[in-house]
């Protein structure tokens, strides 16, 4: 038998349909990454505390199964604007406003009666899908004609709360229930007072028709086995609307006895508790309603829900204030705003904390002993960097030892044959003492000259780490100049210095720098072996750049380098004569990048290459002292 059932569903249901419908709509099996709309309607005041929580989890539910949902929400706010009036007035505006938004979904929250929702209905022409979220105890509404309608009731458990009472109180004898004259809220007294005839030995007392002054100031004379149950409180007595956190802030503070509600959204406000209505999980079930609508699934086709249940819920707070015995809590009873030991409350954060100090520890002593095998491995390589670039001084030097011998012959043959001379004039019964010091005089200067030779290979030949200190690039260049030019004479190179007036002095390692500079010059002749001799010019020059730097340059007029070769030149172990080893460049390049400079190539718009090295000036000191960097 269906009487006048839930009006409030089916007036708010009209508002829905009066909504323009989606192009979604009737698309079955939609896409679930595409961005879809829904409308949330609140028939009383969406920041009461019932419609937050419910709101949220809905919210959140249905973002897990569908990341591009936009919400949009409205409130009736019926409880201050009961008139049909200001109802015609509520429709007309969701009318308009959303004429041009094309909707998938309305979820309409519920909780009071609209005497014009069956003339809503029935003018409605629209098909928006609906999922109601009814909070009351008024009778099943009737399914609102062809219009596609899902719902989830929630009715108060009002046996478990009174059970609740009498498992945490076994001593009360008294209950005071308060409420309100609103339908909803006569619904609710009514069930409460079919539920108290079957407590015997406890008195049940309504004060529903009581203004709410009186009941505050009656309610702190209340005698020791006497509680207070908050029902629904929508209007008092007066006819006025009025709000449920509001009463409980107002009489929970003031009241002897404690005060047991049938709502979450009232623990925290100085009730103590009961088996209440939980609206986050209430907000869940009905997300998940959305979500399977949504999903194509027609909302006729998905079973109503009916829900009486409630969750045993406290407030630890006035658990303590009213000294009542944890022990007699119902099992799985939730406990709010219960403090906790540090542990309790922050085991997550100490054993974080914990952990980190301990990873820190291991970390730290791991990289101490990382850091000890580290500069060993240094250490190492430093020492067979060293000796790499030693080895390829001394390669130099083979390749210069045919044109060195002859530079060495020269004067040592010359001091040979003075030798031989001067023998022979002292042999003379009257030596020519004048001719033998110009023969003395010969030998000192061929001998210095031999010298020089030999001191020059001796400082290359050395194993010397990198230090830094005033260069004389003009002395430098000459010295290496000088060192290769009997083999550029050999191979009929004609060596040219071009040295700019005047040169300051860079900052470097001599020894290491003339290595590259040797380097680049022999590279140089043997880029020319295969042209004219007649053509077969290497020039060497040094200029200060406009930031101060110092540039040396090689230029040479052989064959040159390619632009694929040229992208590798300075690789280790990349070479392009048949008997090279590759590393020479690689090593030059090291060198010049540990002393804080540069070496590129670049070829010559005619012919040959130019290698050019940047070195900083002196004073400026960028070498970093015993370290040759990786080569490569």
């Amino acid at each position: 038998m269906v009487k006048v059932r839930l009006a409030t569903v089916l007036a708010i249901a009209a508002l829905g349909f009066c909504l323009p419908p989606s192009r979604a709509q009737n698309t079955v099996g939609a896409s679930t990454i595409q961005s879809r709309r829904v409308l949330l309607i609140f028939g009383e005041a969406r920041d009461l505390p019932g419609n937050v929580l419910m709101e949220q989890s809905v919210r959140s539910e249905m973002l897990r199964f569908n990341h591009r949902v936009e919400f949009y929400a409205e409130s009736m706010d019926a409880s201050h604007f009961p008139t049909p009036r200001h109802y015609q007035l509520f429709r007309d505006y969701i009318q308009n406003k959303y004429a041009g938004q094309k909707l998938d979904l309305a979820i309409m929250f519920v909780g009071r009666n609209y005497p014009l929702a069956r003339d809503l209905v029935a003018a409605s022409m629209t098909n928006l899908p609906v999922v109601f979220v009814v909070v009351n105890d008024l009778d099943t509404p009737e399914p609102p004609g062809a219009h596609p309608f899902t719902a989830v009731f929630q009715r108060f458990d009002v046996l478990g709360t009174i059970k609740f009472i009498f498992h945490l109180q076994p001593e009360t004898r008294r209950v005071v229930v308060i409420g309100g004259t609103s339908a909803a809220d006569q619904a609710i007294i009514n069930r409460i007072e079919g539920t108290a005839r079957l407590v015997e030995g406890v008195t049940f007392e309504y004060w529903t028709n009581r203004p709410m002054a009186e009941v505050y100031e009656a309610a702190k004379k209340l005698p020791r086995d006497t509680v207070i149950l908050l029902s629904t409180v929508q209007r008092d007595a007066a006819g006025e609307p009025i709000c449920g956190a509001q009463v409980v802030r107002d009489l929970a503070p003031t009241a002897n006895v404690p005060v047991y509600v049938l709502s979450s959204g009232l623990i925290g406000t100085g009730a103590l508790g009961g088996n209440v209505v939980d609206f986050e999980e209430l907000g869940i079930r009905a997300g998940n309603l959305a979500a399977l609508a949504l999903g194509g699934k027609p909302p006729d086709q998905i079973p109503i829900e009916m829900r009486s249940n409630g969750v045993p819920m406290v407030d630890w707070r006035a658990l303590e204030r009213w000294h009542l015995k944890s022990g007699r809590l119902p099992a799985h009873c939730e406990v709010r705003y219960q403090p906790g030991s540090i542990w309790a409350d922050h085991w997550g954060l100490i054993f974080f904390f914990s952990a980190g100090i301990l990873a820190q520890a291991v970390t730290i002593a791991a990289l101490l002993v990382q850091r000890r095998h580290q500069r060993r491995a240094e250490t190492e390589i430093l020492r067979q960097r060293t000796e790499l670039a030693h080895v390829s001084r001394v390669s130099m030097m083979g390749q210069m030892a045919s044109a060195l011998t002859h530079e060495l012959n020269q004067p040592l043959g010359a001091i040979l044959r003075n030798a031989e001379a001067a023998e022979v004039i002292l042999q003379a019964e009257q030596p020519d003492l004048k001719e033998v010091r110009a023969i003395l005089t010969d030998i000192r200067r061929d001998d210095k000259r031999a010298g020089n030779v030999i001191d020059r290979m001796r400082s290359l030949f050395k194993r010397q780490r990198l230090t830094s200190g005033m260069l004389d690039l003009r002395d430098l260049v000459e010295d290496t100049v000088a060192m290769a030019r009997p083999d550029a004479a050999m191979r009929h190179v004609k060596l040219k210095v071009e040295i700019s007036q005047p040169v300051p002095p860079a900052q470097g390692d001599r020894v290491h720098v003339q290595q590259v500079l040797l380097n680049l010059i022999l590279n140089g002749m043997d880029a020319m072996n295969a042209i004219a001799k007649t053509r077969r010019w290497l020039i060497v020059s040094v200029a200060e750049t406009r930031n101060g730097n110092l540039r040396l340059s090689v230029r040479d007029y052989g064959t040159g380098v390619s632009p694929d070769n040229a992208e590798h030149i300075f690789e280790p172990f990349f070479t392009t004569k048949s008997n090279g080893m590759g590393m020479g460049l690689a090593i030059s390049k090291t060198i010049i990048e540990a002393h804080g400079g540069e070496i590129w190539l670049q070829s010559n718009a005619m012919e040959g290459t130019t290698f050019t090295i940047l070195l900083p000036p002196a004073g400026l000191d960028k070498v970093k002292p015993g370290d040759l960097p990786a080569t490569g």
